[in-house]
């Protein structure tokens, strides 16, 4: 029987009417959602060289929740498996999923702290993170099945809890892998840790200072080694500020010391400021605004809205990343309101090894830069307590530097999305 993906709706719909009843679940959660989406660059190809494939793409997602609460400590986990389905490219169909659990704990004193794991596994698509080929073997075009996979670990702890002087360290483990064999040059392994101290003048502004370690290799090597690996050693002065009861801010400023097998024929260091401000502000009307501006060395830059699981996605690149992103939400109704966002994110490279060839058969360094910018406009119903309805749309451009021709690609993608969801907590 032929395939009709986008005949998935009528069940969902069937659940949307049932959603004013009411269920009390606790402490679980349980939601489905139906997704349908147009993309005219499904391939983020440069259109000029290469015609663009378009088409329509049906995701049915199920999830479930919980949170409970044990004793003074609480654990948290969340589960969610989607079936992907495309119209014409069927090469492309898959299943992914995604699955977080998080331990809270407490302990009589002031030491608290939490320890978890995360999990996601999607369709790559080029353009959501700020990659970069590192052989002429690893193509930037993503019409082929390539399943990325996200593991995430870490565990935290702090003592002195919201009181005035407090002290806090924590540990992450990532792994990222792709399942097409092309890909494998940017499968990427990662640990991390931190170490800071945060002191309250009062219960509306802190001060602190942090520390961070990160050590990581791309198993698969690089273009002259069997394994590239990198590390950075970061300081920074951070804040936290509640300026009133409808905006509150924290910023931090700092050194990044960045080295990296790839940088240079040897290796090489690079060395950069780095910093971040996350800015909420929710006037006294229907109104609200979210802006974060960001450089770092991380690698990855999800739009704003992305479901992408927290923590997973913290992985270092081989570029340095300058990121701003605006948001709003207008509720003209406590049913109906109106969200857009915009981003621009410049991704940059510094004399980083490729598959390139010289006269001599010797690697080639390139330099230069990718710039993204984002917009999208969402409009959303809650016809229930339970139930949402969304449309929206946006628009995606990628322009790479000449010098990275054959490394990055530049390229421009429209969306198109209506989500029907229904959650029963």
């Amino acid at each position: 029987m032929k395939n009709k993906p986008l005949a998935i709706l009528s069940p969902l719909c069937l659940c949307l009417a049932a959603g004013s009843a009411r269920a009390e679940l606790e402490p679980f959660s349980f939601g489905a959602s139906e997704t349908l989406a147009h993309q005219s660059n499904l391939g983020h190809t440069d259109s000029s060289k290469t015609r663009s494939v378009s088409d329509w793409l049906s995701t049915t997602e199920l999830s479930a929740g919980l949170n409970e609460p044990v004793g003074r400590d609480k654990l948290v986990g969340s589960a969610a498996v989607d079936f992907n389905r495309y119209k014409h490219s069927h090469a492309l169909n898959s299943t992914g999923y995604q699955a977080a659990a998080e331990f809270d704990w407490n302990t009589i004193g002031d030491l608290s702290g939490a320890f978890g794991a995360d999990s996601r596994r999607r369709q790559y698509f080029y353009g959501d993170t700020a990659e970069f080929s590192f052989g002429n073997a690893t193509p930037t075009t993503t019409l082929v099945k390539n399943l990325q996979t996200d593991n995430h670990a870490f565990a935290r702890i702090m003592l002195g809890g919201e009181s005035r002087w407090a002290i806090f360290g924590g540990g992450d483990v990532n792994r990222r892998n792709f399942s097409n064999d092309t890909f494998r040059p940017n499968d990427e392994r990662q640990w991390s840790t931190n170490l800071g101290t945060r002191y309250s003048t009062s219960p509306d502004l802190s001060f602190g200072v942090t520390g961070n370690y990160v050590r990581g290799d791309y198993p698969q090597g690089s273009i002259t080694q069997t394994q590239s690996n990198f590390n950075s050693k970061s300081v920074s002065a951070t804040t936290k500020w509640q300026v009133s009861g409808n905006t509150r801010m924290d910023g931090s400023l700092g050194y990044t010391s960045y080295y990296s097998d790839a940088f240079g024929i040897n290796g090489g260091t690079r060395h950069f400021a780095n910093g971040s401000l996350n800015w909420v502000w929710t006037p006294p009307a229907h109104l609200s605004f979210t802006l974060l501006l960001k450089r770092s060395a991380d690698a990855d830059t999800p739009a704003m809205g992305s479901s992408q699981v927290l923590g997973a996605s913290s992985l270092n690149g081989t570029s340095i990343n300058t990121i701003a992103r605006l948001g709003s939400v207008y509720a003209f109704t406590p049913k109906t309101s109106l969200e857009g966002s915009a981003e621009y994110s410049e991704h940059k490279y510094e004399d980083l090894m490729t598959g390139r060839l010289d006269l001599n058969l010797s690697p080639v360094t390139v330099s230069g830069s990718t710039r993204t910018s984002r917009f999208f406009l969402t409009a959303h119903f809650k016809p229930t307590r339970t139930t949402d309805l969304s449309c929206g749309g946006g628009r995606e451009t990628r322009h790479a530097d000449a010098s990275l021709q054959g490394q990055a690609a530049s390229y421009n993608d429209n969306y198109l999305q209506c989500v029907a969801a229904i959650n029963f907590d």
